[in-house]
């Protein structure tokens, strides 16, 4: 059946507490299901049922995401249609020691009620895009006064977009504006944002049997990661290129062969782990753990309260059955520690923004193969084609295969936005000061969208996220009370 408005949505204004209690239910539902990037269809699934259930309409496409509209409030059916926007999938990363399979184990939400926050018991939390997802399905119960709503969920924002790339125009058609609930900052509208490619080397595997006698485990663990759009420009460790430069500064004085190289979680994490296994002879080994031990030092003073628990550490293994042929080991090695990597260029028009970065996410190197999975960003085509020209060229010398896999679109800004200005005076209406007016280095499913209508206005916010994309994760639940009141504001005076 077609929903019809309710008697909630005449309230002009919600009970905050009843909010909140609405949003942490919708959050703990997303929660229950696994859902990270390229396995959402669990949650698709439940999603569209509960939509069902509420008596909207849902359309689903090839890839899983979810659209439905909602009847305007009475007395609002005037309003242009507006957009609601979020994605499905997010980042699952655990701390080091934590149990978890992102596959079958749900995330485990941890409220303090008097902190004011919600964090996840060991791993990530997901408020990247949780958070604006459990949002607009209250929105969506009639919760707050709006005029006719168009909800999109997407899928696949945080490995490839591919989600937002599978919305047509058709899908938008009607709409004027479309609100994308994905910021992290609650006194911060979003306006454009950065394009981000995904480089990929690869190559067959040469192994051959050990000469040492003896196996080390090498491991950089203990750093902070974070989210390579939005912390890329903090100066934190990339475990992945750190150990590979150790690893190659050590090959200059203690010989050893390279049996494998791990690391990483996701293409847009900074990876804040590392490990390989290398063979050497006995005779060799004190000399290594003591190199590495001098190594750690070096580090440590380089990062400094940066990556306050850095710890670099050596273990004794059994031997492995083979190991790479030494030149092929070295040209791994190579390929990483010139990979570009970290701030490429700053935004000469924007103080303080990064234009152009890489980010080297994963590596997984063995005899069942080599993938080295790097991401790089900017807000400028030629800058990120020159960052791309410079991975190949290097695969090339490596010995190598380097593709470039995948591309998102840039989101430029939008001289006189209407939907910029309505979002900046709610905001002064409701909280008394200016509301912040940004880009941002990271990507945003916007520019997909932007590149769909030349007319739609777009904009992005959200309350404060502290630490996407780590086990750390944080959900300020002030802010999302914050947003909730913002909206509340904003919607009904979408003229």
């Amino acid at each position: 059946m077609e929903r019809t408005s309710t008697p909630a949505q005449t309230a002009e204004r919600t009970d905050e507490a009843a909010a909140l209690a609405d949003f942490l239910e919708n959050f703990r539902l997303l929660c229950s299901v696994p859902h990270p990037s390229g396995h959402e269809k669990a949650l698709c699934n439940l999603l569209q049922a509960w939509a069902g259930g509420h008596g909207f309409a849902v359309r689903r496409n090839a890839a899983d995401d979810l659209l439905f509209d909602v009847p305007a409030t009475p007395g609002l059916e005037h309003l242009p249609l507006a957009a609601l926007q979020a994605h499905l999938d997010m980042v699952c990363i655990a701390r080091e020691g934590t149990p978890f399979d992102p596959l079958a184990d749900p995330v485990v939400p941890v409220l303090d009620a008097e902190a004011g926050v919600l964090t996840a018991s060991g791993t990530s939390l997901g408020a990247d895009d949780g958070a604006g997802v459990a949002l607009t399905m209250s929105i969506a119960k009639g919760l707050m006064p709006h005029g006719p709503l168009r909800i999109l969920w997407t899928t696949d924002e945080e490995a490839g977009m591919t989600g937002a790339e599978a919305v047509t125009a058709d899908d938008l058609a009607g709409v004027k504006y479309l609100l994308n609930i994905d910021s992290e900052e609650s006194d911060t509208v979003i306006v454009s944002s950065a394009a981000a490619a995904l480089v990929v080397a690869t190559t067959a595997p040469r192994m051959e049997p050990p000469a040492g006698d003896s196996a080390l485990a090498v491991t950089l663990s203990g750093l902070r990661g974070g989210h390579s759009g939005m912390e890329i420009g903090a100066g934190r460790c990339n475990a992945i290129i750190a150990l590979a430069r150790a690893l190659a500064e050590m090959r200059k004085t203690i010989p050893f062969a390279l049996a494998s190289f791990t690391g990483g979680t996701a293409d847009n994490a900074i990876p804040a782990k590392a490990a390989a296994q290398i063979t050497l002879a006995a005779k060799d080994r004190a000399a290594a753990a003591a190199f590495l031990a001098d190594m750690e030092r070096t580090l440590r003073s380089r990062y400094g309260d940066r990556e306050p628990a850095l710890a670099l550490a050596t273990e004794e293994t059994p031997l492995p059955p083979a190991v790479f042929a030494q030149p092929q080991a070295d040209a791994i090695l190579a390929y990483v520690t010139e990979s570009m990597d970290g701030v490429h260029t700053m935004s000469p028009d924007a103080e303080g923004l990064v234009e152009s970065s890489s980010n080297l996410g994963l590596i997984a190197a063995g005899p069942d193969g080599v993938e080295i999975r790097q991401m790089p960003r900017s807000s400028v085509a030629a800058r990120l084609e020159e960052i791309e020209t410079r991975q190949l060229a290097l695969g090339a010398g490596c010995g190598l295969a380097v593709a470039v896999e995948e591309k998102s679109c840039p989101w430029p800004v939008k001289p006189g936005s209407r939907l910029v200005a309505a979002i900046a005076g709610a905001y002064r209406r409701v909280n008394g000061t200016p509301m912040k007016v940004s880009a941002i280095h990271a990507g945003l499913e916007c520019g997909a969208f932007a590149a769909l209508s030349a007319d739609l206005d777009i904009a992005s916010i959200g309350p404060d996220i502290l630490g996407a994309h780590s086990p750390g994760e944080t959900l300020l639940l002030p802010s999302v009370a914050k947003t909730w009141r913002l909206l509340e504001t904003l919607l009904p005076s979408l003229g």
